[in-house]
Protein backbone atom coordinates (compact mmCIF):
# COMPACT_ATOMS: atom_id res chain seq x y z
CA UNK A 1 0.00 0.00 0.00
CA UNK A 2 1.06 3.26 -1.02
CA UNK A 3 1.15 5.75 2.18
CA UNK A 4 0.17 9.90 1.63
CA UNK A 5 3.85 11.31 2.57
CA UNK A 6 5.09 14.17 4.07
CA UNK A 7 8.03 16.07 3.93
CA UNK A 8 8.50 19.02 6.72
CA UNK A 9 10.94 21.11 7.64
CA UNK A 10 10.82 22.80 11.04
CA UNK A 11 11.99 26.26 11.42
CA UNK A 12 12.25 28.55 14.17
CA UNK A 13 9.69 30.53 12.70
CA UNK A 14 7.75 28.46 9.72
CA UNK A 15 7.73 25.23 9.08
CA UNK A 16 7.32 23.82 5.54
CA UNK A 17 4.80 20.92 4.83
CA UNK A 18 4.89 18.87 1.03
CA UNK A 19 2.66 16.68 0.84
CA UNK A 20 2.68 13.73 -1.45
CA UNK A 21 -0.31 11.92 -2.15
CA UNK A 22 -0.29 8.13 -3.89
CA UNK A 23 -0.41 9.32 -7.56
CA UNK A 24 2.18 11.65 -7.12
CA UNK A 25 0.10 15.35 -6.25
CA UNK A 26 2.27 17.97 -4.27
CA UNK A 27 0.81 20.26 -2.52
CA UNK A 28 2.64 22.95 -0.28
CA UNK A 29 1.35 23.76 3.29
CA UNK A 30 3.26 26.93 5.38
CA UNK A 31 2.45 27.26 9.18
CA UNK A 32 3.86 28.60 12.03
CA UNK A 33 6.41 26.99 13.77
CA UNK A 34 4.34 27.49 17.11
CA UNK A 35 1.31 25.66 16.05
CA UNK A 36 -1.15 28.55 15.14
CA UNK A 37 -2.91 30.25 12.55
CA UNK A 38 -3.11 33.85 12.86
CA UNK A 39 -5.84 36.27 11.83
CA UNK A 40 -7.75 39.52 12.10
CA UNK A 41 -11.33 40.39 12.46
CA UNK A 42 -12.55 42.17 9.37
CA UNK A 43 -16.19 42.33 10.30
CA UNK A 44 -18.58 41.82 13.12
CA UNK A 45 -21.87 39.37 12.78
CA UNK A 46 -23.95 39.58 15.78
CA UNK A 47 -22.57 38.73 19.35
CA UNK A 48 -21.00 35.60 18.42
CA UNK A 49 -19.89 35.83 15.04
CA UNK A 50 -17.28 37.28 12.50
CA UNK A 51 -16.17 36.87 9.26
CA UNK A 52 -12.45 36.95 8.62
CA UNK A 53 -11.74 36.68 4.56
CA UNK A 54 -8.61 34.41 4.87
CA UNK A 55 -10.87 31.53 6.32
CA UNK A 56 -11.86 30.88 3.37
CA UNK A 57 -9.30 29.22 2.29
CA UNK A 58 -9.79 26.42 4.69
CA UNK A 59 -11.43 23.03 4.78
CA UNK A 60 -14.82 22.73 5.36
CA UNK A 61 -15.61 22.48 9.96
CA UNK A 62 -11.55 22.31 9.94
CA UNK A 63 -11.54 25.04 12.93
CA UNK A 64 -14.38 23.24 15.46
CA UNK A 65 -13.18 22.85 18.59
CA UNK A 66 -9.77 24.97 18.14
CA UNK A 67 -9.25 27.32 21.14
CA UNK A 68 -9.39 31.22 19.63
CA UNK A 69 -7.81 33.98 21.27
CA UNK A 70 -7.82 37.77 20.48
CA UNK A 71 -5.10 40.16 21.43
CA UNK A 72 -5.27 43.94 22.20
CA UNK A 73 -2.48 45.92 20.23
CA UNK A 74 0.41 45.32 22.81
CA UNK A 75 -0.27 41.50 22.03
CA UNK A 76 -2.31 41.05 25.16
CA UNK A 77 -4.97 37.83 25.64
CA UNK A 78 -8.19 40.24 25.81
CA UNK A 79 -10.80 37.03 25.76
CA UNK A 80 -9.89 32.91 24.78
CA UNK A 81 -13.12 31.65 23.12
CA UNK A 82 -13.70 27.68 21.73
CA UNK A 83 -14.62 27.80 18.20
CA UNK A 84 -18.07 26.62 17.85
CA UNK A 85 -19.22 26.38 14.20
CA UNK A 86 -17.16 27.59 10.51
CA UNK A 87 -18.84 28.24 8.12
CA UNK A 88 -16.38 28.11 5.16
CA UNK A 89 -18.07 29.93 2.27
CA UNK A 90 -18.51 33.35 4.02
CA UNK A 91 -15.06 33.18 6.09
CA UNK A 92 -17.02 33.39 9.26
CA UNK A 93 -16.15 31.64 13.12
CA UNK A 94 -18.87 31.71 15.48
CA UNK A 95 -17.72 31.24 19.31
CA UNK A 96 -19.00 29.55 22.27
CA UNK A 97 -19.06 33.01 24.06
CA UNK A 98 -20.67 36.13 23.32
CA UNK A 99 -17.78 38.71 22.19
CA UNK A 100 -17.66 42.01 24.03
CA UNK A 101 -18.25 45.05 21.50
CA UNK A 102 -13.70 45.43 22.18
CA UNK A 103 -13.24 42.84 19.62
CA UNK A 104 -13.71 44.77 16.89
CA UNK A 105 -12.43 44.88 13.39
CA UNK A 106 -9.21 45.16 13.36
CA UNK A 107 -8.78 43.00 16.27
CA UNK A 108 -5.69 40.23 16.33
CA UNK A 109 -6.97 36.51 16.67
CA UNK A 110 -5.07 33.07 17.07
CA UNK A 111 -6.36 29.73 16.67
CA UNK A 112 -4.56 26.83 18.17
CA UNK A 113 -5.45 23.12 19.11
CA UNK A 114 -1.87 23.23 21.42
CA UNK A 115 -0.65 20.42 18.58
CA UNK A 116 2.90 20.52 16.81
CA UNK A 117 3.19 22.39 13.71
CA UNK A 118 3.80 19.09 11.54
CA UNK A 119 0.64 18.14 12.95
CA UNK A 120 -1.37 21.28 12.00
CA UNK A 121 0.47 21.35 8.57
CA UNK A 122 -1.05 17.16 7.90
CA UNK A 123 -4.14 18.30 9.27
CA UNK A 124 -4.43 21.59 6.38
CA UNK A 125 -3.23 18.89 3.76
CA UNK A 126 -5.74 16.35 4.81
CA UNK A 127 -8.79 19.00 5.74
CA UNK A 128 -9.13 16.49 8.98
CA UNK A 129 -10.89 18.78 11.88
CA UNK A 130 -9.19 17.68 15.51
CA UNK A 131 -11.56 15.28 16.61
CA UNK A 132 -10.66 12.69 13.37
CA UNK A 133 -7.64 10.77 13.65
CA UNK A 134 -4.67 11.12 11.57
CA UNK A 135 -4.51 7.88 9.07
CA UNK A 136 -1.37 6.03 8.13
CA UNK A 137 1.30 8.32 6.80
CA UNK A 138 4.59 8.55 5.75
CA UNK A 139 6.59 11.36 7.96
CA UNK A 140 9.86 12.65 7.04
CA UNK A 141 11.04 15.46 9.28
CA UNK A 142 14.18 17.92 9.35
CA UNK A 143 14.37 20.38 12.16
CA UNK A 144 16.00 23.07 13.37
CA UNK A 145 15.17 22.77 17.41
CA UNK A 146 17.97 21.64 18.07
CA UNK A 147 20.31 24.02 16.16
CA UNK A 148 18.16 26.63 17.49
CA UNK A 149 18.19 25.64 20.69
CA UNK A 150 22.26 25.81 20.70
CA UNK A 151 22.44 28.94 19.38
CA UNK A 152 20.13 30.87 21.67
CA UNK A 153 20.87 28.76 24.60
CA UNK A 154 17.84 27.34 25.01
CA UNK A 155 18.71 23.41 26.47
CA UNK A 156 18.38 21.45 29.29
CA UNK A 157 20.06 21.89 32.26
CA UNK A 158 23.01 19.54 32.30
CA UNK A 159 25.64 18.40 34.73
CA UNK A 160 28.97 17.44 33.51
CA UNK A 161 30.47 14.28 34.99
CA UNK A 162 34.44 13.72 34.84
CA UNK A 163 37.26 12.19 36.26
CA UNK A 164 38.85 13.81 39.58
CA UNK A 165 40.78 16.96 38.83
CA UNK A 166 39.24 17.61 35.47
CA UNK A 167 36.01 19.29 36.20
CA UNK A 168 37.49 22.59 34.26
CA UNK A 169 38.74 20.51 31.27
CA UNK A 170 35.91 21.86 29.15
CA UNK A 171 36.36 25.74 30.33
CA UNK A 172 40.40 25.35 29.91
CA UNK A 173 39.44 23.50 26.74
CA UNK A 174 42.64 23.71 23.97
CA UNK A 175 43.22 27.75 24.61
CA UNK A 176 42.37 27.90 21.11
CA UNK A 177 42.27 32.13 20.08
CA UNK A 178 40.62 33.01 17.21
CA UNK A 179 40.56 36.83 17.81
CA UNK A 180 44.44 36.45 18.65
CA UNK A 181 44.27 40.41 18.75
CA UNK A 182 41.76 40.86 21.28
CA UNK A 183 42.67 42.63 24.54
CA UNK A 184 39.29 41.63 26.35
CA UNK A 185 39.40 38.13 26.02
CA UNK A 186 36.14 36.85 26.70
CA UNK A 187 35.99 33.20 27.51
CA UNK A 188 32.51 31.30 26.20
CA UNK A 189 29.89 30.21 28.86
CA UNK A 190 30.10 26.30 29.08
CA UNK A 191 26.98 24.67 28.16
CA UNK A 192 26.72 22.73 31.45
CA UNK A 193 26.12 24.64 34.91
CA UNK A 194 27.91 22.73 37.24
CA UNK A 195 30.11 19.51 37.44
CA UNK A 196 30.98 16.49 39.78
CA UNK A 197 34.17 14.40 39.79
CA UNK A 198 34.58 11.07 40.31
CA UNK A 199 37.77 9.30 42.31
CA UNK A 200 38.97 7.37 39.57
CA UNK A 201 41.46 6.93 36.40
CA UNK A 202 42.07 4.92 33.24
CA UNK A 203 45.54 4.65 31.83
CA UNK A 204 45.76 5.93 28.27
CA UNK A 205 45.91 2.48 26.97
CA UNK A 206 42.45 1.03 28.50
CA UNK A 207 44.40 -0.05 32.39
CA UNK A 208 42.55 0.62 35.37
CA UNK A 209 44.78 2.58 37.72
CA UNK A 210 42.16 3.40 40.20
CA UNK A 211 38.78 1.84 40.13
CA UNK A 212 36.07 3.97 41.57
CA UNK A 213 34.52 3.59 44.85
CA UNK A 214 30.96 2.70 43.86
CA UNK A 215 29.71 4.00 47.49
CA UNK A 216 31.11 7.49 46.91
CA UNK A 217 29.68 7.58 43.58
CA UNK A 218 26.38 6.82 44.71
CA UNK A 219 26.80 9.03 47.26
CA UNK A 220 27.09 12.25 45.15
CA UNK A 221 24.71 11.03 42.37
CA UNK A 222 21.87 10.79 45.52
CA UNK A 223 23.29 14.15 46.67
CA UNK A 224 22.15 15.61 43.40
CA UNK A 225 19.25 13.67 43.06
CA UNK A 226 17.89 14.80 46.75
CA UNK A 227 18.08 18.16 45.60
CA UNK A 228 15.34 17.00 42.66
CA UNK A 229 11.83 16.29 44.79
CA UNK A 230 9.87 14.36 42.23
CA UNK A 231 12.04 15.60 39.02
CA UNK A 232 11.54 19.35 40.09
CA UNK A 233 13.39 21.94 42.09
CA UNK A 234 12.01 24.04 44.44
CA UNK A 235 12.17 26.92 42.13
CA UNK A 236 10.46 24.37 39.03
CA UNK A 237 13.35 23.68 37.41
CA UNK A 238 13.44 20.01 35.88
CA UNK A 239 16.24 17.57 36.73
CA UNK A 240 19.23 18.29 34.78
CA UNK A 241 20.59 15.64 32.28
CA UNK A 242 24.29 14.24 33.39
CA UNK A 243 27.36 14.29 30.43
CA UNK A 244 29.56 11.69 31.67
CA UNK A 245 32.91 11.72 29.86
CA UNK A 246 35.71 10.02 32.06
CA UNK A 247 38.99 10.39 31.24
CA UNK A 248 40.39 7.73 28.48
CA UNK A 249 37.01 6.09 28.24
CA UNK A 250 37.21 5.82 24.92
CA UNK A 251 39.59 3.05 25.49
CA UNK A 252 38.03 0.92 28.63
CA UNK A 253 34.21 2.12 29.03
CA UNK A 254 33.57 0.08 32.09
CA UNK A 255 33.90 3.42 34.81
CA UNK A 256 31.40 4.93 32.61
CA UNK A 257 29.27 2.19 32.46
CA UNK A 258 29.09 2.15 36.13
CA UNK A 259 28.57 5.76 36.63
CA UNK A 260 25.99 5.46 34.23
CA UNK A 261 24.21 2.46 35.94
CA UNK A 262 24.23 4.25 39.81
CA UNK A 263 22.86 7.47 38.12
CA UNK A 264 19.63 5.63 36.64
CA UNK A 265 19.16 3.74 40.01
CA UNK A 266 18.87 6.88 41.61
CA UNK A 267 16.54 8.52 39.52
CA UNK A 268 18.76 10.41 36.90
CA UNK A 269 16.85 9.43 33.30
CA UNK A 270 18.51 11.96 31.07
CA UNK A 271 22.51 10.74 30.35
CA UNK A 272 24.87 11.33 27.93
CA UNK A 273 27.76 9.00 28.05
CA UNK A 274 30.84 9.60 25.69
CA UNK A 275 32.14 6.09 25.06
CA UNK A 276 28.97 5.25 23.37
CA UNK A 277 28.62 8.98 21.60
CA UNK A 278 32.26 9.66 20.27
CA UNK A 279 34.43 6.91 21.68
CA UNK A 280 37.64 8.52 20.61
CA UNK A 281 40.77 10.05 21.95
CA UNK A 282 40.76 13.61 22.92
CA UNK A 283 38.67 14.32 26.18
CA UNK A 284 37.63 18.07 25.25
CA UNK A 285 36.25 17.81 22.06
CA UNK A 286 34.63 13.92 23.41
CA UNK A 287 33.79 15.70 26.95
CA UNK A 288 31.88 19.17 24.07
CA UNK A 289 29.90 16.65 22.44
CA UNK A 290 28.42 14.64 25.13
CA UNK A 291 27.64 17.91 27.36
CA UNK A 292 25.92 19.57 23.66
CA UNK A 293 23.82 15.91 23.54
CA UNK A 294 23.14 15.85 27.11
CA UNK A 295 22.05 19.48 26.77
CA UNK A 296 19.77 18.81 23.69
CA UNK A 297 18.17 15.32 24.70
CA UNK A 298 15.51 16.31 26.63
CA UNK A 299 14.30 18.94 24.16
CA UNK A 300 14.73 17.04 21.19
CA UNK A 301 12.89 14.01 23.33
CA UNK A 302 9.85 15.62 24.28
CA UNK A 303 9.74 17.24 21.39
CA UNK A 304 9.73 13.16 19.11
CA UNK A 305 7.27 11.88 22.04
CA UNK A 306 4.64 15.13 21.51
CA UNK A 307 4.72 14.16 17.87
CA UNK A 308 4.15 10.59 18.00
CA UNK A 309 1.27 11.38 20.48
CA UNK A 310 -0.83 13.54 18.19
CA UNK A 311 -0.03 11.40 15.63
CA UNK A 312 -1.57 8.53 17.18
CA UNK A 313 -2.18 5.28 15.41
CA UNK A 314 -0.61 6.90 12.45
CA UNK A 315 3.03 5.35 13.32
CA UNK A 316 2.35 2.23 15.45
CA UNK A 317 5.25 1.49 13.24
CA UNK A 318 8.75 2.88 13.47
CA UNK A 319 9.52 3.88 9.77
CA UNK A 320 6.56 5.72 9.55
CA UNK A 321 8.08 8.75 11.48
CA UNK A 322 12.08 9.24 10.64
CA UNK A 323 13.82 12.72 10.66
CA UNK A 324 16.90 13.68 9.37
CA UNK A 325 20.75 13.39 10.79
CA UNK A 326 23.24 16.35 10.27
CA UNK A 327 24.83 13.81 7.89
CA UNK A 328 21.80 14.39 5.53
CA UNK A 329 20.41 10.35 5.91
CA UNK A 330 16.93 9.65 7.52
CA UNK A 331 17.20 7.81 10.81
CA UNK A 332 14.01 6.48 13.12
CA UNK A 333 12.84 8.75 15.52
CA UNK A 334 13.67 6.53 18.26
CA UNK A 335 17.15 6.79 17.77
CA UNK A 336 17.23 10.63 16.83
CA UNK A 337 19.50 12.34 19.73
CA UNK A 338 20.84 16.32 20.23
CA UNK A 339 24.45 15.39 18.54
CA UNK A 340 22.96 13.91 14.84
CA UNK A 341 20.22 17.08 15.32
CA UNK A 342 22.00 20.43 14.80
CA UNK A 343 22.02 20.52 11.38
CA UNK A 344 18.83 18.31 10.79
CA UNK A 345 17.27 21.25 9.12
CA UNK A 346 20.03 22.73 7.12
CA UNK A 347 21.22 19.24 6.18
CA UNK A 348 17.84 18.56 4.02
CA UNK A 349 18.36 22.37 2.05
CA UNK A 350 21.93 20.65 0.79
CA UNK A 351 20.61 17.64 -0.22
CA UNK A 352 17.78 19.57 -2.06
CA UNK A 353 19.65 22.62 -3.54
CA UNK A 354 22.14 20.40 -4.60
CA UNK A 355 19.62 17.84 -6.77
CA UNK A 356 17.85 21.17 -7.70
CA UNK A 357 20.87 22.20 -9.38
CA UNK A 358 21.94 19.06 -10.77
CA UNK A 359 18.86 18.75 -12.39
CA UNK A 360 18.96 22.54 -13.75
CA UNK A 361 22.23 21.27 -15.41
CA UNK A 362 24.88 22.87 -12.65
CA UNK A 363 27.62 20.56 -11.05
CA UNK A 364 28.58 22.80 -8.95
CA UNK A 365 26.43 25.01 -6.60
CA UNK A 366 26.29 27.31 -3.50
CA UNK A 367 23.15 27.49 -1.33
CA UNK A 368 22.12 29.98 1.24
CA UNK A 369 19.46 29.53 3.47
CA UNK A 370 18.31 32.15 5.62
CA UNK A 371 15.37 31.21 8.00
CA UNK A 372 13.57 32.86 10.96
CA UNK A 373 16.41 32.24 13.31
CA UNK A 374 19.91 31.13 11.76
CA UNK A 375 21.30 31.08 8.45
CA UNK A 376 23.11 28.71 6.63
CA UNK A 377 25.43 28.27 3.44
CA UNK A 378 26.69 25.34 1.99
CA UNK A 379 28.57 24.07 -1.40
CA UNK A 380 28.10 21.43 -3.25
CA UNK A 381 31.04 20.55 -6.21
CA UNK A 382 29.91 17.15 -7.25
CA UNK A 383 29.98 15.45 -4.06
CA UNK A 384 28.76 16.41 -0.77
CA UNK A 385 31.69 17.62 1.99
CA UNK A 386 31.35 15.98 5.40
CA UNK A 387 33.02 17.43 8.29
CA UNK A 388 34.02 14.53 11.44
CA UNK A 389 34.88 17.22 13.66
CA UNK A 390 34.00 20.69 13.75
CA UNK A 391 32.66 23.93 15.91
CA UNK A 392 29.41 25.03 15.56
CA UNK A 393 27.84 27.55 17.71
CA UNK A 394 30.91 27.92 19.76
CA UNK A 395 30.97 24.06 20.78
CA UNK A 396 33.23 21.22 19.65
CA UNK A 397 31.58 18.31 18.12
CA UNK A 398 32.55 14.94 17.17
CA UNK A 399 30.00 13.80 14.50
CA UNK A 400 29.79 13.07 10.89
CA UNK A 401 27.81 15.36 9.35
CA UNK A 402 27.67 18.14 6.24
CA UNK A 403 29.93 21.00 5.74
CA UNK A 404 27.64 23.59 6.45
CA UNK A 405 28.52 27.07 8.31
CA UNK A 406 25.38 28.32 10.24
CA UNK A 407 25.09 31.70 12.05
CA UNK A 408 22.46 32.94 14.46
CA UNK A 409 21.02 35.59 12.30
CA UNK A 410 17.44 35.35 10.56
CA UNK A 411 14.02 37.18 9.88
CA UNK A 412 13.18 36.46 13.68
CA UNK A 413 16.82 37.96 14.88
CA UNK A 414 16.28 40.51 17.85
CA UNK A 415 17.36 43.95 17.04
CA UNK A 416 18.06 46.17 20.13
CA UNK A 417 20.53 48.84 21.75
CA UNK A 418 22.94 47.20 24.12
CA UNK A 419 23.54 50.22 25.69
CA UNK A 420 27.20 51.00 23.51
CA UNK A 421 26.30 49.28 20.17
CA UNK A 422 23.23 48.25 17.61
CA UNK A 423 23.69 44.52 17.68
CA UNK A 424 21.40 41.62 15.73
CA UNK A 425 20.40 38.48 17.43
CA UNK A 426 21.83 35.60 18.29
CA UNK A 427 18.24 35.92 20.29
CA UNK A 428 15.76 35.44 18.80
CA UNK A 429 11.85 36.41 18.37
CA UNK A 430 10.75 32.58 17.37
CA UNK A 431 7.66 31.88 16.28
CA UNK A 432 5.77 32.91 19.88
CA UNK A 433 5.60 35.66 19.96
CA UNK A 434 7.13 36.48 16.91
CA UNK A 435 8.87 39.65 15.04
CA UNK A 436 6.43 42.77 16.67
CA UNK A 437 4.67 42.69 13.46
CA UNK A 438 3.04 39.32 14.18
CA UNK A 439 1.04 41.60 16.28
CA UNK A 440 1.60 39.41 19.66
CA UNK A 441 3.78 42.04 21.76
CA UNK A 442 7.33 40.64 20.19
CA UNK A 443 10.62 41.99 19.76
CA UNK A 444 11.68 44.68 17.21
CA UNK A 445 13.43 41.81 14.59
CA UNK A 446 15.33 41.50 11.56
CA UNK A 447 11.64 40.86 9.66
CA UNK A 448 9.88 44.10 10.91
CA UNK A 449 13.05 45.97 9.60
CA UNK A 450 12.51 44.55 6.16
CA UNK A 451 8.62 45.69 6.67
CA UNK A 452 9.43 48.70 7.66
CA UNK A 453 11.73 49.51 4.50
CA UNK A 454 8.89 47.83 1.66
CA UNK A 455 10.88 44.50 1.04
CA UNK A 456 7.82 42.57 2.45
CA UNK A 457 4.84 42.75 0.24
CA UNK A 458 2.15 42.45 3.35
CA UNK A 459 -0.80 41.22 0.70
CA UNK A 460 1.38 37.99 0.16
CA UNK A 461 2.15 37.32 3.97
CA UNK A 462 0.09 34.43 5.07
CA UNK A 463 -1.32 36.43 7.67
CA UNK A 464 -1.92 40.48 8.30
CA UNK A 465 1.01 42.32 9.58
CA UNK A 466 0.60 44.96 12.12
CA UNK A 467 2.75 48.04 10.96
CA UNK A 468 2.58 50.35 13.98
CA UNK A 469 4.24 48.07 16.28
CA UNK A 470 7.00 48.08 13.82
CA UNK A 471 6.72 51.62 14.55
CA UNK A 472 6.37 52.02 18.40
CA UNK A 473 9.43 49.27 18.98
CA UNK A 474 11.57 51.62 16.57
CA UNK A 475 10.85 54.74 18.01
CA UNK A 476 11.85 52.90 21.13
CA UNK A 477 15.21 52.08 20.24
CA UNK A 478 15.86 55.59 18.39
CA UNK A 479 14.93 57.01 21.94
CA UNK A 480 17.63 54.64 23.65
CA UNK A 481 20.14 55.61 20.90
CA UNK A 482 19.44 59.49 21.53
CA UNK A 483 19.72 59.23 25.29
CA UNK A 484 23.29 57.71 24.70
CA UNK A 485 24.50 61.32 23.92
CA UNK A 486 26.34 59.82 20.91
CA UNK A 487 24.35 58.49 18.38
CA UNK A 488 21.16 60.88 16.44
CA UNK A 489 18.51 58.52 15.10
CA UNK A 490 16.17 59.38 12.46
CA UNK A 491 13.16 57.13 12.63
CA UNK A 492 11.51 57.98 8.79
CA UNK A 493 7.84 57.17 8.10
CA UNK A 494 7.82 54.39 5.37
CA UNK A 495 5.56 55.02 2.22
CA UNK A 496 2.80 52.56 2.03
CA UNK A 497 2.71 51.85 -1.53
CA UNK A 498 4.54 48.78 -1.60
CA UNK A 499 4.79 48.24 -5.37
CA UNK A 500 7.32 50.92 -5.51
CA UNK A 501 10.89 51.22 -4.15
CA UNK A 502 10.98 52.96 -0.82
CA UNK A 503 13.69 55.99 -0.46
CA UNK A 504 14.89 55.96 2.89
CA UNK A 505 17.92 57.61 4.32
CA UNK A 506 20.10 55.90 6.69
CA UNK A 507 18.41 55.74 10.00
CA UNK A 508 21.65 55.66 12.06
CA UNK A 509 23.48 58.59 11.66
CA UNK A 510 27.15 58.56 12.55
CA UNK A 511 28.81 58.99 15.82
CA UNK A 512 29.59 62.29 17.23
CA UNK A 513 33.03 61.00 19.12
Amino acid sequence: MTLMQFWIDVGGTFTDCIARSPTGELRPIKVLSSGVTKGQVAERQGTNRFADPLREQDADEFWLGYQIRFFDDQGQTLLTATVAKFHRRLGVLETDTLLPPYIDIGTRYELTANEEAPILAIRTALGLRRDQPIPTVDVRLGTTRGTNALLTRRGARTIFVTTKGFADVLRIANQDRPRLFDLNIVKPKPLFADAIEIDERVAAGGSVLQEPDEAAVRRQLQELANNYSSGQTSSGSPAPSLAICLLHSFANPAHEQLVEGIAREVGFTEISVSSRLAPLIKIVSRGDTTVMDAYLNPILRDYVARLREQLGRSVTTSPMLRLMTSSGGLIDADRFVGKDSILSGPAGGVIGFSRVAQLAGFDKSIGFDMGGTSTDVARFDGQYEYEFETTKAGVRIVAPMLAIETVAAGGGSVCEFDGVKLIVGPQSAGADPGPACYGRGGPLAVTDVNLWLGRIVESRFPFPLDRMAVEKRLRNVAQSLGDSGRINVAVIAPRHELDAPINVSRAIGSSRG
